[in-house]
């Protein structure tokens, strides 16, 4: 069997106390229907040879057109499917908006900019993650 492995990255987007959430489209999220599953979050897998942190700043300007300040890691994750070979290590980063307006690319038909009440009250699958992001962007902006 060939194995496929890869490092992809993640922007928590904070701009004041709100944290941008972005849809997949249906096309891109073919297993998730359903749209709570198809939230996401701008960035992607990193290309050979590249810094982690150029290619969130790619990422973002890719998926979302905004230029951010990064600062620091927040998470790391892991995907991984045995049966086919596959698997996926992930960072998450704490991110500020500083520049730009929302341009959104065609992997993606949606976005919001969601208060951490927001998101309790949606009851996402992976609530967790984001409510690990908004205390760490309230330990930034403290």
């Amino acid at each position: 069997m060939k194995y496929e492995f890869g490092v992809a990255n993640k922007g928590y987007i904070f701009k004041d106390d709100k944290l941008l959430v972005i849809y997949k489209t249906k096309e891109e999220a073919k297993e998730d229907p359903d749209p709570d599953l198809r939230i996401d979050q701008p960035g992607g897998r990193l290309e050979f040879g590249e810094e982690p942190i150029e290619a969130l700043r790619r990422e973002i300007m890719e998926e979302v057109g905004l230029k951010v300040n990064i600062i620091k890691p927040i998470d790391v994750w892991t995907y991984c499917k045995n049966d086919k070979g596959f698997q996926l290590v992930g960072i998450n980063y704490l991110c500020q908006w500083t520049n730009g307006d929302v341009t959104l690319s065609a992997e993606h038909e949606s976005y919001e900019w969601l208060t951490l009440d927001d998101i309790k009250k949606r009851q996402l699958e992976d609530e967790e993650q984001y409510v690990r992001a908004f205390a760490e962007w309230g330990k930034y902006i403290d």
